[in-house]
Formats: structure tokens, C-alpha cells, sequence
């Protein structure tokens, strides 16, 4: 199927209002003696935000783990050269010097620019345009909160949604080199934490799309790690149609595939941590958080993570599909000791030195483990407890939180979604794991 950048869909949000008769200044408004004041204006708050958000203001790389450059360098040398990229990178600059009013109308601008490039067709496969629509993504969870609190999870998704489509206009072959293999190969993160939320398969699971795109360049530790993801979200859609099967013979045959392909995961797993080595330990030997000492070791610890969010999916898969069900979780799938280091680990992402990104890197994760918790109430207190406490111990934790609520509420059905507290939750977490969106 060939797809049509054209058709992205783009969602705006609202703009500053207009009182007595007057918009707040934006950010085309401000007077500047000249261009190269107005280019200064912009690279100041570009800088503020890129200080906030990379760990020690400097770019995750890492020898052979992941990519060369990580996404916002990326987007960053694009700037100069396209005005949606660097709209998007001057919105996020301004929220971070608490200027909201500017940044928020240019968010509007860069929607704006995006969707007049995508209206012509030489530009609509531009590199740049990948990279504005996971700036827009990554302006969402930390500035999308709305007074309709399904808003800013549909944004995100709408985002991504837009990243997808502009993926699959061009060929595989297309992603083998430069910019655009990096960039690539860093949006199937966000895309994968997407599929696995809507428990659907991942669209870019094909045998070219998990091989074309490295034919020139070796897949890196993150590559094959995000790879297990993908085969994450085909168990996650057979287990749907489990629950949706009512055939005792097809049943059973859908039971026995969906436990050959667990255990092939379990392998792919024990096979990426022998090639990989030690992952991160989040303490000193007297039980000290430690703190991440170059852009490499967080990129390490996004791995950590993502290896126990893993396992917490695939465990929680074979307890929810157990024929017959079990009274008590055995060891050998029980997911409670993975569910403890995601917690164990989530101070270190929002800790001294991690930036903005570390939360960025922890967030899904952290919002994977509270779903699994409370599609099982009382079955893992001491990680539940964990889990929440962690919003009071940290500054600028309540953000992502208010981030994981609302996609928890637009990825559920309509009679869900509006269910407040705690209670609310839990039934969404249950009607997830039970396959009903």
C-alpha cells in the first residue's frame, strides 16, 4: 500500500485568546532591529530548552548501544534550514523559560508550517518533516495538559500517527544512511510505546522493515532491543483474540501458538542480555541512587528499563491467558521482581544529570507497569506502592503523570473514559488487559 504524506493528519490546539481587542505579543510580533537579532532571539530559548532536556546539556551517544546522534541533535541541525523544525524546537525553548503564552503560539505556527509542507509534494518527504512531528509528540507529554483531559493523549497519538504515515510514504530502502536511517530508527520508540498501548501489531514489523533499513549500517543494541518490542506487540494482539475467541478448538490452538511465541521471546531476551553485558544498577553498594555520569550510561539504563517493562508485559500476558486461571502467580512468571526495578529505577531518570530526557526515556515504562498493576488489584502491593509513591518524591513528576492519565483515557472506550480517580484507573487497566478498547 502506498501512502500519501499529504493526507498526516495534524490536530492544533488552542491559541492564546484574545482580550480587549489584543493577541498577546507572538513570537512574529516581537520587534527586532534585524535579522540576525531575530535569529539570536531564537537560538537563545532553543539553547534554554536543549540545556533542560539532554543530560548535562550534552547529546546521547554511545559506543555501539545506539544510534551516532540522538534525535535532537538531529532536529537541531535541521533547524536553520526549516522553519516547522525549528518553530517546534522554539515552542519547547520558551515553555522551558516559562514563557507559555509565546510557546504555545508557536506550536500553532509549526502545525501550521507542517501542514503547508506537506501540501506539496517535493516537500513532504523531507527528512525535517520526521523530526517536527516527534518534536510536536515530545511538546505533548510535557506541555499537552488540556482542560479536556482526553486532549492531550489524542495529540500525541495524532502526532505520531502523522510520523507513521510520513514513515511509510517512502520505501524501506529509502531509511539505509544519513539522516534519515537515524531518525528512523529512533521514531520506532515512540511508535512502538504507541502499538503497545492500543495492544495492536507494529505496522513497520515486516521483514523489510526490520532488515532494509540496515543493510548499510549493523543494527545496535537499542535496534535489536526495539525489534523484541515489535514482537511484544504481536503477542499482545494474539492475546486479544484469545479473549475474543469463542471456538474451544481454535481457542486452544491460539493458547498454544501465543505460548511458543512467549518462549521465543524469553530467548530473544536472554540472547539480547548476554550480547549486551552488565545493565544499569541504579545504586552504590550501600543502597545510594547513583546518577548518570556521561549521555552513554542513560542511554544504558533506557535499555535497563525497557528490558523489565518487557519482561512485565510478557509476564503478565501468560498469567492473564492461564488455563485454568491461577490462584497464585508462580516464580518463574511472575512479574512482581521486574515491576520492583522499573520502580527502583525511575529516580535515576529524574534525577541530577538526566535531563528532560531521562524522563522522556522512563515515562512509558513507568505508565506500562501501573497499568499491568491495577488490571490486577492487590496482587503486587509492594510494587503498587512503590510505583505511586514515586510521584511525590520528584519535581516535575506530576507532568508525565498528567501525561500517562490522559492517554490511558483516549486509548479507552467512551464509558471509561471519563472515570475519575484511582477506581477509574483500574477498570481501564482491566478492560486493557482484557483486550476491550
Amino acid at each position: 500500500m502506498k501512502y500519501d504524506a499529504r493526507a498526516v493528519p495534524v490536530v492544533y490546539r488552542k491559541e492564546p485568546q484574545i482580550r480587549n481587542g489584543h493577541r498577546p505579543d507572538g513570537i512574529t510580533d516581537i520587534a527586532l532591529p534585524n535579522g540576525l537579532a531575530q535569529t539570536a532571539y531564537i537560538e537563545k530559548y532553543i539553547d534554554i530548552f536543549l540545556l533542560k532536556y539532554l543530560p548535562e546539556g550534552r547529546c546521547l551517544t554511545a559506543n555501539g548501544l545506539g544510534p551516532s546522534r540522538d534525535w535532537i541533535e538531529i532536529a537541531h541541525g535541521l533547524h536553520t534550514s526549516d522553519k516547522a523544525v525549528q518553530l517546534s524546537l522554539l515552542s519547547l525553548g520558551l515553555f522551558a523559560a516559562g514563557e507559555s503564552q509565546h510557546a504555545i503560539q508557536s506550536y500553532c505556527f509549526a502545525l501550521r508550517k507542517l501542514q503547508t509542507t506537506l501540501s506539496v509534494p517535493c516537500q513532504a518527504q523531507n527528512d525535517s518533516n520526521l523530526a517536527t512531528c516527534q518534536l510536536l509528540s515530545l511538546f505533548e507529554i510535557f506541555h499537552g495538559a488540556d482542560e479536556n483531559v482526553l486532549l492531550q493523549g489524542r495529540k500525541w497519538r495524532s502526532h505520531l500517527s502523522g510520523l507513521l504515515a510520513l514513515i511509510r510514504a517512502r520505501s524501506p530502502s529509502a531509511y539505509q544512511s544519513g539522516v534519515s536511517h537515524q531518525l528512523f530508527r529512533e521514531a520506532r520508540y515512540p511508535l512502538l510505546i504507541a502499538a503497545m498501548k492500543e495492544r495492536c501489531r507494529f505496522p513497520l514489523n515486516t521483514p523489510e522493515w526490520r532488515t532494509i533499513p540496515w543493510e548499510k549500517e549493523p543494527k545496535s543494541c537499542i535496534d535489536k532491543l526495539y525489534d523484541i518490542m515489535a514482537d511484544m506487540c504481536e503477542i499482545l494482539a494474539d492475546a486479544d483474540q484469545i479473549n475474543h475467541c469463542n471456538n474451544s478448538i481454535q481457542k486452544a490452538k491460539l493458547h498454544a501458538e501465543i505460548l511458543r511465541a512467549c518462549q521465543d521471546l524469553d530467548g530473544s531476551l536472554r540472547s539480547w542480555l548476554k550480547e549486551i553485558g552488565p545493565l544499569t544498577d541504579f545504586h552504590d553498594s550501600d543502597g545510594i541512587l547513583i546518577h548518570p555520569a556521561s549521555p552513554s550510561d542513560l542511554l544504558l539504563a533506557h535499555m535497563t528499563i525497557l528490558y523489565c517493562t518487557i519482561y512485565v508485559v510478557l509476564y503478565s500476558i501468560l498469567v492473564s491467558i492461564h488455563d485454568p486461571p491461577l490462584s497464585a502467580v508462580p516464580a518463574n512468571i511472575n512479574p512482581a521482581p521486574y515491576l520492583r526495578g522499573v520502580a527502583n529505577a525511575l529516580p535515576y531518570f529524574w534525577g541530577q544529570g538526566a535531563g528532560m530526557s531521562g524522563a522522556y526515556l522512563a515515562a512509558s515504562s513507568w505508565g506500562i507497569c501501573l497499568h499491568v498493576i491495577y488490571a490486577s488489584p492487590n496482587s503486587y502491593p509492594e510494587e503498587e506502592a512503590l510505583l505511586e509513591q514515586f510521584v511525590m518524591q520528584q519535581n516535575g513528576v506530576k507532568t508525565v503523570l498528567q501525561f500517562l492519565d490522559s492517554l490511558q483515557r483516549s486509548t479507552a472506550g467512551p464509558e471509561m473514559a471519563h472515570l475519575d480517580g484511582k477506581e477509574g484507573m483500574i477498570r481501564r487497566a482491566q478492560t486493557w488487559m482484557m483486550g476491550k478498547r
